[in-house]
């Protein structure tokens, strides 16, 4: 009898490290995507810190020295230490083993949370709820300083719930050195002490009538108050201690990682919202489960939960803090009424084979749109860069905001940037008055340029800004500049002068070459490349080669919505019946978007279906109440 209660033992705890180590490889294939550079990436720009504060450039703790727009507007640099991490990382081993240095440090953040679940509930139970706790986890999966917040939470949360088991332990003293890090590695770091003090304040409210006698108060107050002092070590002192309170105050511009998740949801095909469908799912089942753990007064976790959930409601970048906190406290509330049966091969296999369906799903891309399995950079990412380098060309450079982080880990400091996406490191009244005008008026661009004496332009290929857009369709009629080079990634042009006509006689992209000169892209295996193509040739003119390439990509990528809805407005003006079904084959292949409803829409109405029209626009007031194209046209109608 006793061998065999070893015996059944033994199989439970082998079951048990399977499905922890499926559950572990499910996050990592969405962890495991390649650093795509120019795509708005920080990494880019936190590497090139790093290196110079390692070369004594102190100055880029404190002040604006990668542009020459605002190279003297202070700002407190909070996550230096971070970007000292990365660059000997990269200098070390290189951008792949950078990658797997995220996915270590996530996983260690993810063990950390199991652990402490395990501590109030049962494995299965933990087990069970780790699934929606990583899908909502996928919404933030680069390689960022908050990977670091995302362990320092996780670890709080560790040693806090460790030290309600064990009130006479003092290894809750080791927060104070990861806070010390931690002020100078993420901005969330105030998460640290407001974690500290929701413990006290729950042990408070539970023990208000013995507070003095109360040893673990008094470790938990000292805690705190070490915790707000240590935060005072920083390079900025006082102003960096306080950061967090008030560094949205002076923003110009909208991030849309601050945005909240209605404008996803709004904005983006469905795939693209599998996290926040999650989140929202996920909060319901969270509120329900407090009516199950009344009797023991969760007064952290309540407080906890609300302002996780409030956090990721209103901005999409806060998502992942409610999933940090979503498994231990629904993990616990749920605990008591978990019948805790007997865990059969059968259940476990059945687990087993799920989790390894996610896997499949996440390595093969089911569960992104945009990110690409493997580690190291994509394809690409160094191309337009070493473009500029190998052609010898020169600045000032005019770019956009999300391409400026490339541009200074590559150029800086030869050359300096016009904007990077650092919101905090320029005045509201830059982005109001002088960046948002020059890529919307025609009369700013042309008094910034006399201003700054633009040679290049160089600009992220798929920027969300529309603005952006129409501003590269304004320099390609402008004769004086010339598109030299396009890629998935980024697109240049030249000043049109001596300076760079050879550059230009040789390189530039026109309607009549532009088959020959994007022969690269063609002949890719690449989708993306391939897409570039047919966007480029739309660019210069060629619709008819683009709408020939876009077909090619359909037909080998039949998934993909969004080209067919780039199909569909190629054929809008002269054939609107044709641009409808391409429309329809777009939102079939999953992207349901506002967007393309309304396209749609426009389409009927112009084939004269007035019927299908008003049901197609309400369709998309529906997802989108403020889409205002399809307000007037649905009024036009009716």
């Amino acid at each position: 009898m006793k061998f065999y209660e070893t015996n059944c033992a033994t199989k439970d705890k082998i079951l048990k490290i399977a499905v922890l180590t499926l559950i572990l490889a499910f996050y990592g294939s969405l962890l495991a995507h390649k650093i795509q550079l120019p795509a708005a990436d920080d990494i880019a720009r936190h590497v090139k810190n790093g290196e110079m504060i390692l070369q004594g450039n102190f100055d880029v703790l404190y002040s604006n020295v990668y542009s020459y727009t605002e190279p003297d507007y202070p700002f407190i640099n909070h996550h230096w230490l971070a970007g000292i991490i990365f660059y000997l990382l990269h200098q070390a081993v290189g951008w792949e083993w950078l990658v797997i240095f995220k996915i270590i440090i996530l996983f260690a953040a993810f063990g950390l949370l199991f652990l402490a679940s395990t501590k109030k509930a049962d494995f299965w139970l933990v087990a069970i709820f780790s699934i929606p706790t990583i899908l909502i986890l996928r919404e933030r999966t680069d390689l960022r300083p908050e990977i670091f917040s995302y362990f320092f939470i996780a670890a709080f949360l560790y040693f806090l719930i460790d030290l309600k088991e064990k009130p006479e332990s003092n290894k809750i003293y080791w927060l104070i050195p990861l806070q010390i890090l931690w002020v100078n590695t993420h901005i969330f770091f105030i998460a640290g002490p407001m974690l500290v003090a929701g413990f006290l304040l729950e042990k408070i409210i539970l023990n208000y009538k013995n507070l003095r006698d109360d040893a673990l108060i008094r470790k938990l107050a000292v805690l705190f108050a070490a915790l707000l002092a240590v935060n005072l070590l920083n390079p900025s002192g006082v102003a960096g201690a306080l950061y967090p309170l008030g560094i949205l105050n002076n923003y110009g511009v909208e991030i849309s990682e601050n945005q909240p998740l209605s404008y996803f949801l709004r904005s983006r095909p469905p795939l693209d919202n599998i996290s926040i469908t999650v989140f929202q799912l996920s909060a319901l089942l969270l509120a329900l489960s407090f009516l199950f753990n009344l009797k023991n007064k969760p007064v952290f976790n309540f407080l906890a939960g609300i302002a996780v959930t409030a956090g990721g409601i209103k901005m999409l970048r806060l998502i992942p803090l409610f999933g940090l906190f979503f498994l231990p406290i629904v993990s616990c509330n749920f605990r008591a009424n978990f019948v805790r049966k007997k865990i059969n091969v059968f259940f476990g296999a059945l687990f087993a084979l799920l989790l390894a369906y996610l896997i499949f799903l996440g390595a093969s891309g089911g569960f992104s749109n945009y990110n690409k399995f493997g580690i190291g950079l994509t394809r690409q990412s160094d191309d337009a860069a070493e473009f500029f380098k190998e052609q010898k060309l020169k600045g000032p450079i005019f770019n956009d905001f999300d391409i400026g982080s490339y541009l200074i880990y590559y150029f800086y400091p030869q050359e300096k940037v016009f904007v990077d996406n650092r919101p905090e490191a320029y005045s509201a009244s830059f982005f109001e008055d002088v960046y948002a005008p020059a890529f919307r008026k025609e009369n700013k661009w042309r008094e910034i340029f006399d201003k700054h004496k633009f040679n290049a332009i160089f600009l992220y290929q798929y920027s969300e800004d529309l603005a952006v857009n129409q501003f590269k369709y304004r320099r390609i009629a402008d004769p004086k500049w010339a598109l030299v080079y396009s890629d998935s990634y980024a697109a240049i042009f030249l000043r049109n002068n001596e300076e760079n006509r050879e550059v230009i006689n040789k390189l530039r992209i026109t309607p009549a070459n532009a088959a020959e000169k994007l022969k690269f892209l063609l002949e890719s295996q690449n989708f993306e490349d391939q897409v570039a193509a047919a966007d480029t040739f739309n660019l210069v003119g060629r619709k008819d080669l683009a709408a020939e390439v876009f077909l090619r990509v359909v037909a080998r990528w039949t998934d993909k919505g969004r080209v067919w809805i780039a199909l569909g407005l190629l054929e809008f003006d002269k054939n609107p019946s044709l641009a409808a079904l391409y429309f329809e084959k777009g939102i079939a292949a999953g992207y349901k978007t506002a967007e393309a409803y309304s396209f749609l829409g426009m389409a009927y109405k112009n084939a004269g279906e007035r019927e299908k029209a008003e049901k197609t626009l309400r369709r998309a007031l529906k997802l989108n109440p403020e889409r205002q194209d399809a307000k007037e046209l649905l009024n036009a109608i009716n």
